[in-house]
């Protein structure tokens, strides 16, 4: 904060915007920056900055290295949003099942991601779904729903000894039935570029990307290192 100021949650000149919005931890002050012009995008973020201390930074690939160093994590996550219209959804027959909220597999499942953030007992979860064969869970995947009324497709894990076999696939198009049954606008996602199976995946339901971006926190709020 500055003097008796309090901090924008927004600031914009148009096509550009930047936004104190949702983190990942309570009290994280998270910063995200959108926009056609990369400069502009930069020039906002550090406008909210300058008015609260900023502890993670989300913005496209292009801005991200026009941030002064004091906003660039020093090990960003490099992931990519992807937009589905609910009328090209490509659903087939799926062997996916519902799952209970607080079935006890659904959490063991989610350790093997190195991506998971919304876990069982999340309010905001809408629904979790899943391949399972004799009693075990092999694949997962939730929703919750976004400010816009759009479906967020969440959480999708495969377990290891499982993947390859197309029941990431399987769990997801689960979730788009229901999310499309309730009359979803929109379906979106998001995953690490890295993620070529992931990739396959989602084309293969209809998803595009439509943007890359990194994101992370800031040198002063990373967790101290274990000796």
């Amino acid at each position: 904060m500055v003097g008796d100021r309090e901090p924008p949650v927004l600031v914009s000149d148009g096509a550009n915007v930047a936004w104190l919005g949702r983190a990942s931890r309570p009290g994280e002050a998270w910063v995200t920056g959108m926009g056609d012009d990369a400069g502009r995008v930069a020039t906002l973020v550090e406008e909210i900055d300058a008015a609260c201390d900023v502890d993670g930074v989300t913005v496209p690939e292009a801005v991200f290295g026009l941030l002064p160093e004091r906003l660039r994590s020093p090990d960003p996550g490099h992931w990519c949003f992807w937009l589905l219209d609910p009328r090209d959804a490509v659903l087939t027959p799926t062997i996916a099942v519902d799952l209970d909220p607080d079935d006890p597999r659904i959490l063991p499942l989610l350790g093997q991601s190195d991506s998971a953030y919304i876990l069982p007992g999340d309010p905001a979860v809408v629904r979790w779904a899943g391949v399972v064969e004799h009693g075990r869970l092999l694949s997962v995947a939730g929703q919750v729903t976004e400010p816009t009324g759009a479906a967020h497709l969440v959480s999708v894990c495969t377990d290891v000894e499982a993947r390859g076999r197309g029941l990431a696939r399987q769990a997801c198009g689960r979730i788009m039935r229901a999310a499309i049954a309730d009359d979803a606008p929109m379906l979106v996602l998001e995953m690490y570029v890295a993620n070529e199976s992931g990739r396959r995946t989602y084309r293969a339901l209809g998803f595009a990307e439509v943007g890359r971006f990194f994101s992370g926190l800031l040198p002063h709020a990373l967790p101290p290192r274990r000796p």
